[in-house]
């Protein structure tokens, strides 16, 4: 409560806004000193050929330099379908549209680990 207080006598906002761009530079941080610092590298595919994706220094990626808020959104929106969390609940906390095809690719992915699962 001392915090909120703090900031509601300087400023518009609950709390102070950043910009997404320093939001993900805090989450890539924040991994970094949860000690998220594995090898993990990064790959594209094109036309069927994958290939390796290196920084501008030529090293690989580590875990913690690819988090964003990105991969958040899409691994909460994964977590919550493989829990079993009915897609139209998910949709609407996710904010997608009730017809979004963006947001089947992520019940398909779900759903192969479901089937992965009960395979085992």
């Amino acid at each position: 409560m001392a915090i909120l207080k703090k900031y509601k006598k300087k400023q518009t906002t609950l709390i102070p806004v950043i910009s997404l761009n320093q939001f993900n530079k805090n989450i890539k941080r924040i991994g970094e000193l949860a000690g998220w610092t594995q090898i993990v590298g990064k790959e594209r595919s094109k036309r069927g050929k994958r290939k390796e994706i290196k920084k501008a220094n030529g090293k690989a990626y580590r875990f913690c330099d690819l988090l964003s808020s990105h991969v958040m959104r899409r691994t909460a929106i994964t977590t919550l379908l493989i829990l079993g969390m009915p897609e139209p609940l998910v949709k609407k906390v996710s904010g997608h549209a009730p017809n979004s095809k963006e947001f089947y690719k992520y019940v398909k992915y779900s759903d192969s680990f479901l089937d992965f699962r009960w395979a085992i």
